[in-house]
Parts: C-alpha cells; sequence; structure tokens
C-alpha cells in the first residue's frame, strides 16, 4: 500500500494492533491511520508544509545537538531496528514493518497464516518497540515524532479532545469501525497563526467559519457548547480544528485591530459604563459595500412627494446647516456654505443648504440634480468701505449649474473684476457676520484639504428591556441607531441598526452623556471614513435627526415630567386633570399650585399597562379623600376643551431658561420642597440634574443659606462649573436651525411614536373594553366571527380568536394590527353604538398612520387630520373618561411630525422593539458580572463579522484604539479574502444559509419580476377551453395549436403574490394615470403572455353599519399580468343581513382530522361585498375609495360624551343605593378617574 503514497519515506508502517496502519513521520503527530486517512492527511497544508521543510536543504543551528550520521548504517541503528520488531509470546517474530528505505518490497501471506494462533505484544514489549522506534526516528530525522516540542505539557492549548487512535465504534451488528479524527492543529497563538489569503484576515477556513458562527446575532452560544461543536468536527474528520483558546485569541486579535472598540466612561453620576465607538461604526458602514451605495447626504425637495426622511421638512428646512452636508463638488471646484459664490451672471450669493431635486430630465427617482438656497450678497464701495453685505431675509434658490465660482476662485480674480474682497463680509444688514471667518472661509474647507465633506444622519433609540430570559425584571437601559440616510425598505432591517451602549446601573442621560461626548467631537472634527463608493477618503459629519423611543423614555429625553404630570405633554403646555384652565405654565419660577408632583414614569416598552390611562391620577385619589366635589358637566366640558385644543408650544429657549432657574434657586438656597414645587408647577423635570441637586441639598442640610458657609458648601459640589454642565446632555445634541422660526417646538426631537401610542394605546384600551363590556354569549359570538374573517390581502395569518378574546389583557403590537383591520367586521352589534362608532373611526385613522409612501404632503395632511378629529370627536361622544389618557392628545402632534419627519413608520420603533432580544442573548451568554462592558464588545465583534461578510474594506488601526486609520492609497485599504465573501453566496440543498440569513445579507431589496407566474401543474390546454374564452370570447386571438398553462398566483407591483380567487387592484392600460384603479376578482391567470381574467366589481354606495364602500360585479376584463398593483381585503355584508354561525367545520388536534366541529358564519346573499378601507397594507392605493364619513361637531360631541357620563353616574348611584341597607348611608359618587382596563358606559 506504501507505493499510493506521494512521500514513502515519510510513513512508518504499523505493527500489532496498528497493523495496516500508518504514522506520518513528517507531521510527528504520533497517530496511526489507515490507508484512506493517510490519502488524505497528505493533501493537508500543514503536512505539505513539513514535507517541504524536510525535503529543503537545512544547516541546523549551532545550540541543537548532534547525532550520528544517519546515512550510515551504524550498530546503534541495528540494535534499535532488532529491538522495534515486536515478538510474541511464543518466541516468533510478528510481522514488522520493512526498514524505511526498503519497505516497499516487504511482502507477508496473510492467507498462509493462522490468524487464531496470533497474540498481541505485551504491554512491556510494545512500550519497548515504541521507545526504540521513536530513538530511531530521531537519528535518522533529528527529532522525536512522539515527543515533540509541539505537545509539550507547557503549550497554552492543551489539546483535551483529542481522541485516541485505538477508540473503536461498536456498531449494532457486532462490527467494528475505527473512528479517524481530523489531523490536530500545531498549538500556536492567533496572532501567529499563519495567514492564508483565501480567508484573510482569518488564518484559514476553519477558523474563519468557527469565529462566524460564535457571533451569528440570535444564536450565541456557551464556550461549553463550543466544545461540543469543535469535539464533533473532529470526529467528522476535519483537520485542523483549532481549540477554543485559538479561536478566541484570533477574535482579539482581529478586533483589535479591524473591529469596533468599546470605550470606557465613569460618568457624572459615578458609574461605570461602554459605549461602542461611534465614530467606528459611521466610518464601517462608509467602507461597506452593501451599505453605502443606499446612504442619502443631502435632503432632497420632492415636490411634495414624501416617502423618505430626506424629502421631509426638519431635513429640508430645519437641521443646523453647519452640520448638514456643507459642500457640493462640481468640476474641480468644491462650493461650500456660508462662503462668497459667484453665479454665471455674475450676481453674488450665499448658499445656506445644499438640497436635490428630481431631474427635470428624466422621470427617475434616482436621477436628481444638485440646489442651493442661498442668500444675496450686495457689494458695498463708499469711500473705505469695500465688501459685501448679506441679506438674509433676501433667499433665492440657485441651481448647481449656475454656479461659476467658489470661494479660492474669487480670491485670484475679484481684482480683475473690480469687485470687493470677498474675505470683507461687513455683515448680515444691521447684525455682525458671525457664522465664519471671512478671512478662510468655511472652516471645513481648511479641515478636508480637499476631501468631500458629507453629513450623515441617524436615528438615536433608548428604551429599557429585561436582561433575563425569565419573568424576573432585570432592567438594561440601551441606546441603538440606524441610519436615517437609508431608504425605508431598509433602515429597520436588523442589519442595519447598531448596538451604542447598555447598563443595567447607569441611568440613560448618563450614558446619553458619554454618546453625545463622541458626537460633539466628531461634528467638531469629523469622522475620516473610505468612501467605497467614490474610491477616497472622506469627512463625515454626524447628526441626530430624531430621537425615538416609548413615551416615558421620550419624556426623560426631553426633561418632561411625565404622562401622569399635569402638564403631561412633552410638546405643548396642554393641563390635564386637576388643573386650574385659568392657569398658564409658569416660566418665571414662582409657585402657583399645591399640586402633587407624581413624575412615575408607568409605560415600560411593549410591557406597558393601561396604567398609563390617567392624567394626575393621585391628585383625582387626593381630592376624593378629602372629599371634594365630583367634577360637574362643566368641569368635564372644560377639561375635554382643553385637551382637544390648541395649546402654545414648549421651546428649546423655554425649557433651557427654566431648568436654569430652576438650579438657581436651589444654590440660592431654596429647599427641595421649593424644587419638587417648580417641577410639578412646569411640567419639567431634568433627571441627570436631580442629581446634583440632591447632592447640594444633602451637602447643605443644616447650614444656614445665604451664608458663605452655605456658598462654600455649594461650591464644593459645583466647583466653579456652569449650570449647563449639570443640565442633560440632550441639550448638547445640535441639528437646530438658528435661521428658522425661533418657535419651532424644539423638543419635537422625539416624534410621537406610533407603535405605543396607537396599537398599544387606542386599539388596546378599545378591544379590552369590548371584551369586558360581553357575556359568555357574546363572546362565543365573537370568535365565530374572528374565526371566519377572511384575511386575503392583509398579510397575516387567519386570526387565532380564541386567543383574541381570552387573553384581551395579554396581546401583542401584531394581535393589535389584525384587530384595528378586522374589528369593524366583527364588533357591530356587540357593543354600544358610540362605542362601535369609535372602533370604526379608529380603523379608518390606522391606515393613513401607516401609510409609507405619500404622494402629495398637503393633501395627505389635511386626510389625518380630518381622521384624528373625527375619531377624538366620537371618542368624546362615548364619554370624555378616555381623555385622562395623554395618548389622545399626544396623538394630535402627528400631524406635524410627519410633516417634518416623514411618514410615521420611519419613526416607528418595531425594528428596535424587535433587537432587543439580541441585547438579552448577550446578556444571558455572559457572566452577568459586567453587562455593559460584555455586551458592547459582543456587539462590537458582530458588527466586525458582518462587515468582513459584507465585503466591507478594512485598515488596520494605530495604537489608539479610537484613533480611525488615514490613508489615501486605495492599496492599504484591505478587502476580505474571496474565501470569506463566498460565504453568503454558499447554496447547499437542504439547507438554509445561516450565515447570510442571520446578519441580514441575503439581497431582498430586488422585488420579483411583476407578472411572474407559478402554474397549477395541470396540463396545457386550448385557448377554447379556458375561461378566458368563455367569459370573454374575442379577448385573446386564436392561434392553431397553442396551448395555454393555467397558473395559481401572479406577481403584482408590490411583490406580493396573488392566488386565485382574491380580489385585487389593477390598472387599466387605456385609463389615465389618476384614475381609479380597477376593483377585480382573479379567476384565471394563462401563461402564454401572462394574462389574466378578472372579473370587475364597481363602488355602488358606502354601507349604512361599516360606512365603507359597497361593491357588486360589474362584468368581466382580460388584462395583462403587469398590470396587477396589489391585493385588496373584501368582506361579506354581514350586518345587513344577519348572518349568524350556522355552519360548522372540523377541527385539527395535532394535524390530525377529529369528529370535533367549530362554528363557522354562514353568509347569505354572498355577493353582497364590503372593500375593506381598513387595511394597512398598500393602503396608498385602497385609500382612493375611502368613504367620506360625516364629521361630528366637537362641542356638541363633548356635551353629549359629557351627559351621557353623568347619567351613568347617576344610574351607578342608584344602583349602589338600592343595595346598601338602608341604615348605612350611601356612597358618594366621585370624579374617579377610569379604571386601568377600561370605563364602563351604562344607560
Amino acid at each position: 500500500m506504501s507505493e499510493e503514497f506521494a512521500h514513502p519515506n515519510f510513513w512508518a508502517a504499523g505493527v500489532g494492533r496498528h497493523r495496516r496502519k500508518w504514522s506520518c513521520l513528517a507531521c510527528k503527530d504520533d497517530k496511526w491511520r489507515d490507508a484512506r486517512a493517510a490519502r488524505r492527511h497528505e493533501k493537508t497544508i500543514l503536512h505539505r508544509e513539513n514535507v517541504g521543510h524536510l525535503l529543503s536543504p537545512q544547516i541546523c543551528p549551532s545550540s541543537s545537538p548532534t547525532r550520528p550520521d544517519s546515512t550510515r548504517n551504524s550498530p546503534l541503528l541495528d540494535l534499535l531496528a532488532d529491538l522495534s520488531e515486536p515478538v510474541s509470546p511464543h518466541g516468533t517474530p510478528c510481522a514488522a514493518a520493512a526498514p524505511y528505505d526498503d519497505y516497499d518490497s516487504f511482502q507477508l501471506d496473510w492467507d498462509a497464516i493462522d490468524h487464531e494462533q496470533l497474540y498481541l505484544p505485551s504491554v512491556h514489549d510494545e512500550r519497548l518497540t515504541t521507545m526504540a522506534s521513536s530513538l530511531a526516528a530521531w537519528l535518522a530525522d533529528g527529532e522525536d515524532p512522539a515527543f515533540s516540542d509541539a505537545d509539550g505539557s507547557d503549550s497554552p492549548d492543551v489539546q483535551g479532545e483529542d481522541l485516541d487512535p485505538g477508540v473503536v465504534l461498536i456498531a449494532f451488528d457486532g462490527s467494528t469501525e475505527p473512528v479517524q479524527p481530523g489531523a490536530t492543529r500545531p498549538p500556536q497563538r492567533g496572532d501567529t497563526a499563519p495567514l492564508n489569503p483565501t480567508w484573510f484576515p482569518w488564518p484559514d477556513k476553519q477558523t474563519c467559519i468557527l469565529d462566524i458562527l460564535r457571533h451569528l446575532p440570535r444564536s450565541l452560544f456557551s464556550d461549553a457548547q463550543l466544545q461540543v461543536i469543535l469535539w464533533g468536527l473532529s470526529v467528522l474528520g476535519v483537520d485542523n480544528v483549532p481549540s477554543t483558546r485559538m479561536l478566541k485569541d484570533i477574535d482579539s486579535s482581529l478586533q483589535s485591530q479591524y473591529g469596533i472598540p468599546s470605550v470606557r466612561y465613569e460618568g457624572a453620576l459615578g458609574h461605570i459604563y461602554y459605549v461602542n465607538h461611534l465614530p467606528s461604526i459611521i466610518a464601517q458602514e462608509m467602507a461597506n459595500p452593501r451599505v453605502r451605495p443606499h446612504i442619502r447626504h443631502y435632503p432632497e425637495d420632492a415636490r411634495g412627494r414624501v416617502d423618505q426622511p430626506w424629502q421631509a421638512a426638519r431635513w429640508l428646512y430645519e437641521i443646523d446647516p453647519a452640520i448638514a452636508t456643507p459642500m457640493i463638488r462640481k468640476g474641480q471646484q468644491d462650493f461650500y456654505v456660508f462662503e462668497l459664490t459667484k453665479l454665471m451672471d455674475g450676481t453674488m450669493v450665499v448658499p445656506e443648504r445644499w438640497y436635490t431635486k428630481p431631474s427635470a430630465r428624466s422621470s427617475s427617482p434616482f436621477d436628481f440634480e444638485y440646489w442651493a438656497r442661498a442668500w444675496r450678497a450686495h457689494p458695498v464701495v463708499s469711500g473705505r468701505t469695500r465688501g459685501y453685505v448679506i441679506h438674509t431675509y433676501d433667499t433665492v434658490e440657485v441651481p448647481a449649474s449656475d454656479l461659476l465660482l467658489s470661494f479660492p476662485h474669487l480670491l485670484h480674480t475679484y481684482r480683475m473684476d473690480g469687485q470687493p474682497d470677498p474675505c470683507n463680509i461687513i455683515g448680515c444688514g444691521v447684525l455682525p457676520w458671525v457664522y465664519t471667518d471671512p478671512a478662510v472661509g468655511n472652516r471645513w474647507r481648511m479641515r478636508a484639504q480637499g476631501h468631500r465633506v458629507l453629513s450623515y444622519m441617524i436615528w438615536l433609540y433608548c428604551d429599557d428591556t429585561s436582561g433575563n430570559m425569565s419573568k424576573k425584571w432585570n432592567k438594561h437601559n440601551s441606546f441603538l441607531f440606524t441610519a436615517a440616510g437609508l431608504p425605508r425598505v431598509m433602515v429597520h432591517k436588523e442589519s442595519s441598526i447598531h448596538f451604542l451602549a447598555t447598563s443595567n446601573i447607569a441611568p440613560p442621560l448618563e450614558m446619553l452623556d458619554g454618546i453625545v461626548d463622541q458626537l460633539e467631537h466628531a461634528q467638531m472634527h469629523g469622522i475620516w471614513a473610505w468612501d467605497i463608493e467614490g474610491r477616497e477618503m472622506v469627512l463625515v459629519i454626524p447628526a441626530v435627526l430624531a430621537m425615538l423611543g416609548d413615551n416615558p423614555m421620550q419624556s426623560e429625553l426631553a426633561c418632561h415630567v411625565g404622562l401622569q404630570g399635569k402638564f403631561f405633554c412633552r410638546n405643548c403646555w396642554v393641563q390635564g386633570a386637576g388643573a386650574d384652565s385659568r392657569q398658564c405654565p409658569d416660566l418665571t419660577g414662582s409657585v402657583l399650585t399645591n399640586a402633587d408632583d407624581d413624575t412615575r414614569s408607568i409605560e415600560t416598552g411593549s410591557h406597558a399597562t393601561d396604567s398609563d390611562g390617567s392624567i394626575h391620577k393621585d391628585a383625582m385619589h387626593q381630592l376624593k379623600r378629602k372629599g371634594r366635589r365630583s367634577e360637574t358637566m362643566q368641569d368635564l366640558v372644560d377639561r375635554a376643551r382643553r385637551f382637544l385644543g390648541v395649546n402654545a408650544p414648549r421651546t428649546r429657549q423655554d425649557t433651557m431658561d427654566k431648568l436654569r432657574s430652576m438650579f438657581d434657586e436651589v444654590t440660592n438656597g431654596k429647599g427641595k420642597t421649593r424644587y419638587t414645587k417648580m417641577k410639578t408647577d412646569t411640567g419639567i423635570k431634568d433627571t441627570y440634574m436631580d442629581v446634583f441637586v440632591e447632592r447640594i441639598l444633602k451637602h447643605v442640610k443644616g447650614i444656614r443659606a445665604g451664608t458663605d458657609r452655605y456658598l462654600e458648601a455649594v461650591s464644593a459640589i459645583t466647583q466653579g462649573h456652569p449650570v449647563e454642565e449639570f443640565m442633560s446632555p440632550v441639550w448638547r445634541i445640535k441639528g437646530k436651525n438658528i435661521f428658522t422660526d425661533q418657535m419651532i417646538p424644539s423638543l419635537t426631537y422625539t416624534p410621537v411614536e406610533v407603535l405605543h401610542v396607537i396599537l398599544l394605546g387606542f386599539v388596546k384600551y378599545f378591544w379590552r373594553d369590548a371584551i369586558s363590556r360581553l357575556n359568555d354569549i357574546q363572546k362565543a359570538e365573537l370568535q365565530v366571527r374572528l374565526a371566519s374573517f377572511d384575511v386575503s390581502g392583509l398579510g397575516f395569518p387567519p386570526l387565532a380568536a380564541q386567543t383574541l378574546v381570552q387573553y384581551a389583557g395579554s396581546l401583542t403590537g401584531r394581535d393589535f394590527r389584525a384587530i384595528a383591520q378586522a374589528a369593524p367586521f366583527v364588533l357591530y352589534d356587540l357593543v354600544p353604538h358610540e362605542c362601535y362608532e369609535a372602533f370604526l373611526a379608529l380603523s379608518a385613522l390606522v391606515p393613513l398612520v401607516w401609510q409609507p409612501c405619500i404622494e402629495n404632503i398637503e393633501e395627505h395632511l389635511v386626510a389625518l387630520q380630518a381622521a384624528i378629529d373625527h375619531f377624538l370627536n366620537c371618542t368624546a361622544r362615548w364619554t370624555p373618561r378616555w381623555f385622562n389618557k395623554p395618548k389622545f392628545h399626544i396623538l394630535r402632534h402627528l400631524p406635524d411630525h410627519i410633516r417634518r419627519f416623514g411618514p410615521a413608520i420611519l419613526f416607528a420603533t418595531e425594528g428596535f422593539e424587535s433587537y432587543n432580544a439580541i441585547i438579552r442573548d448577550h446578556s444571558i451568554h455572559s457572566n452577568r458580572q459586567a453587562p455593559s462592558r460584555d455586551i458592547a464588545r459582543g456587539m462590537a465583534r458582530c458588527n466586525r463579522v458582518r462587515h468582513l461578510l459584507s465585503g466591507g474594506k478594512f485598515c488596520a488601526r494605530g495604537p489608539v484604539t479610537t484613533e480611525l486609520p488615514y490613508s489615501d492609497n486605495e492599496h492599504e485599504w484591505f478587502w476580505p479574502g474571496p474565501g470569506v465573501g463566498s460565504l453568503i453566496n454558499v447554496n447547499i440543498p437542504s439547507f438554509r444559509n445561516v450565515i447570510a440569513d442571520y446578519f441580514g445579507l441575503i439581497d431582498d431589496t430586488d422585488p420579483p419580476e411583476v407578472g411572474s407566474c407559478v402554474h397549477d401543474k395541470t396540463r396545457p390546454r386550448p385557448l377554447e377551453k379556458t375561461a378566458t374564452a368563455i367569459r370573454v370570447p374575442r379577448a385573446l386571438i386564436h392561434v392553431e395549436r397553442r396551448l395555454y398553462q393555467t397558473c395559481q398566483s401572479v406577481i403584482a407591483m408590490n411583490g406580493e403574490a396573488c392566488r386565485l380567487g382574491v380580489f385585487v387592484l389593477a390598472r387599466e392600460g387605456r385609463a389615465a394615470s389618476n384614475a381609479l384603479p380597477l376593483i377585480g376578482c382573479l379567476h384565471e391567470i394563462l401563461q402564454i403572455s401572462n394574462w389574466l381574467l378578472l372579473e370587475i366589481f364597481q363602488v355602488i354606495g358606502s354601507a349604512d353599519v361599516y360606512h365603507l364602500p359597497r361593491i357588486q360585479a360589474s362584468g368581466w376584463v382580460v388584462l395583462p399580468a403587469t398590470a396587477l398593483i396589489c391585493c385588496v381585503n373584501v368582506q361579506h355584508n354581514c350586518a345587513g343581513h344577519h348572518c349568524t354561525g350556522s355552519s360548522s367545520v372540523s377541527v385539527y388536534e395535532e394535524r390530525e382530522k377529529t369528529t370535533k366541529t367549530m362554528r363557522r358564519i354562514e353568509h347569505r346573499n354572498p355577493s353582497d361585498l364590503i372593500l375593506n378601507t381598513a387595511q394597512m397594507r398598500d393602503a396608498a392605493h385602497v385609500q382612493r375609495f375611502r368613504t367620506r364619513v360625516q364629521q361630528l361637531e366637537r362641542d356638541w360631541a363633548i356635551h353629549m360624551g359629557a351627559a351621557a357620563e353623568l347619567n351613568a353616574q347617576k344610574l351607578k348611584t342608584l344602583k349602589t343605593s338600592k343595595a346598601t341597607p338602608k341604615r348605612q348611608s350611601p356612597a358618594v359618587p366621585s370624579a374617579a378617574t377610569l379604571d386601568n382596563d377600561a370605563w364602563h358606559v351604562k344607560l
């Protein structure tokens, strides 16, 4: 068999129990392999390197021990050869290996041997044989194969998991199969491992794949689990499996060179926490080929269309131009804002902001032109005064094509043109010029040194989540962000969300302090990053577009007292229950009332309950305890008007001035009571400043105010620092445009979060109230209607009826999303009329809020405002008690936030909420001793692996971990090896690509081809046998012997697969662009040229009960498959025909059909159909069919609701008095707030 080896001289044949096996003398691993395993071993890289090393001429170092000349036969070698031949117990020599240079000629007739007489050598003989073989090998080759230094006891990697070569597997039939583990990797540290260019920057394929698997999001595993995986790979015969220690060394080495550092902070409040380096993450994204082409840096004036954040007002008008993209490049010139610029017509202007517009020469949304919003500059030449006066009120819009000379070129040409020196800007009217140094121009020009400067907008998110899998709450406050410049389809993907910081001890504002430090440094100096698209270094300026979170977190970020405060809104100065309607918010520091300061946050993310529902609840209970009177009808009316009215907005300057005043009051000797009342009376609370106030109050306790000793005690805390350093770091975040209206509410950095306000707010409140009203018979009927509800076109599976009814208090946002679209068709006769009308108004509002693409922002906001007003009016007519819930008022600010930030779906938090599971997974797989550090480092490693798998470029870091690498030489920016990138393209049958899936690297941005079909596996048929030829005989031209394949589904324009029998919207080819689409039922799909047979329906009016459009069949039409827009949801008019659950279906349990049955709705007159315009998917198309509902007059609705409320109180009092024994006085009715679950109105 040895002749089959490539280098027979490096193989030693085995004897005894190792007969028919060979040991490699080149690798000296002391492993015995059969012929197949030996040939496989010869192909390994390690074996080839060792053989090459041994075959090359070498000179032994002088320090090496000398050995006898192995080229000559010596008596010692002869003796060792004799000893290495084992002797049988009977004295007969066993079959031994031939000498190393002639064992190919050795032959033995195994058939002539009596196998029953073969005995294994004794242990003593076997040991003597092994020692002799080892000594002979050392004399021949220079090293002992069994005791080389590679397996020394001082090695840092102990290969304890190596299998004994003699291990065998015993099969069930009694036969044995030897286990052949893979070749063992030589022990070495990760940073000294030899590199394979195919798997760069990892040393080889094994370490690359295992390191990636160790950092899969949502699939982390522990060291013990890693040992199991490594053991399994070894048993399966995988060569060079690295040890756990080596994997960790390689991971640490790669992270220190190419990863994102986690920066340690010791916060001002005394807590230690870690923040992942924000500039490194941004630089990494700029070098990522899968992300960089999609990032936008300029706002866009889309002529009324808004479906991306860069098209909304905040990015387009409000962001401070100093941190927006300050330049554009035209030819060889860079034009910067706040610098004099000459136009083609000779006019001098100063650009204030750059933006884009869709190209007039192309209809593609990806073709755009650069424009500038500029101020006119007027030259002044009078006597000794020569310069320019900038008129900021005289604004013009200038296309980039009109730009002629930038500031540096003006410095060389102004004398020849007879113009004043462009370095001499006299001022802005009567005010001095303060925006730049006129002599040097924009500071970014000097810092960029000819490179481009780009902005990088982010959505910054903060929320709390539990670090435990159990129900025991282990609160971790976490900061995440995503690039606001990414398109809507990418921005909330898990792979686009980046982790910044978390801690279970540091409060959010303390961690925000460290994040803002990094943000300020980056906004001052910029972030050098390699632009993989432009193939050059660029300077990036990060900026926060908005801060997202649930309502309590947003209140804390906005320095607001919370939802239960007297001034419960963080956006305006509306007052809640218990407040005097004649009082205005105090901004001067005086104390107005003696109300309690209840600032507790009651909503914790997705775990929010209805305990957030009452405004100033404790104050109302206090009034009750003190025997105060109940609210009269006028009180209810006044409070509802105040709740629904227009209130003065909060502004950044007002809030900061008030915080300064509160801090000064404390330092000047006012006590804690005064400070607490000021927070109550203004609705302002800075939890960051509260800590320093508590320190001051504790330090000056017992010291008389106004004395020198008191001032010294205060100074010991403040140490002469300005009050701004003790205020929330949120005020240090730049972003407000000082040139816009100062009354723009700056606290709308925190837009309305629709997930918690609408789905986990109104829908949850109303659904739980509806369920609590029903008896058992009504609940059973509701379950039948929910189970019979047709979900086609809505994008979710059939409703779990029993769960939605039985567990109404434990539902999730996904459940409430389905309820909002189904409620009008299941509750019509189960709840009071006023309650049902409020449900209808809510269902009509939801699709407008979640509409992802707004074609005309002004028209959409008018419709949205009308829907909000109708919903609030219906709620007021039901009962004003709902207005104890602050979310009903917060909703009023949504239209303004959509105008400023774009569609509400952009600043929804579902994607961030789901990311909490990844944070929890990292917490579980740590030792819980340093959660902030361990989670931050684990997330940073995931970022690095994702970047390398994406094919991102990288450069080694310097000795300072937070110093970003800089190099204009493209060759110093490395690509990952081709093997790394190939991992995301591996397609193994029956296996999904877990690496691409977990890291979100599957490219699904391109929708499937519109009009593509899936056939129904039936035989093709001639045209005359199709339903199309029967319904529309002359629609298709008859061709002899042409067969048509029918299909079961077709892809619509929205990428959805529409199956036979569903209702769809389609565009008729001859119709005008603004015409309503056709409503049709899909009856047949023909694959030849892909034609569709649709039964057309038309709107014939509005259903009396549902206030939704009724549709009726009107004919048939044949359209091309490319005309299909989307699926729509159509329901039967059950309310009009009193449909009941008289039919039944079989029940399936454990996927088996049983004899049990359950009821289903049996429709009467099935042709009477309703178009469900409450559908959330494709709302932009479906909403064109919505019916106009008559608006309620607000004052009338409020009075009707207040009257119903008082009547309900009287009935409740009457029932209580009848049930109370006469010797006891009846209970006095109170104006208590709504019950946490719901308030019942009974007339």
